[in-house]
């Protein structure tokens, strides 16, 4: 994240609330419907519950459910772990012949 975007949250957002993932949620000081996240280090917005989500994007006006947050924490634990875990072939598949001209 930019230094720039930093500093201006820090100095057009009031911070509204820290998920435990630790992605930031911000509204902008003079206009409460401008809304942002600042991402936590290797969290994108796949990482967003629903309600925060939904907060963002001024479907929902109530801040943040916990019960929410924690049962889509686990579903994050998987789908991580999934994501890196797949390792890709360094090998050539033997069993493929590809086409030549004759």
């Amino acid at each position: 994240m930019s230094l720039g975007f930093k500093l201006y949250s820090f100095f057009n957002g009031n911070l509204v609330h820290q998920d435990s993932l630790g992605n930031k949620y911000y509204h902008d000081k003079n206009n409460s419907s401008k809304r942002w996240v600042v991402y936590a280090p290797g969290f994108g917005p796949d990482s967003l519950p629903t309600q925060f989500h939904n907060w963002l994007h001024n479907t929902s006006d109530e801040i943040f459910s916990f019960d929410a947050e924690e049962s889509n924490q686990e579903n994050l634990v998987k789908r991580r772990v999934q994501k890196h875990s797949v390792k890709h072939k360094e090998t050539n598949d033997k069993g493929y012949n590809s086409w030549q001209p004759k």
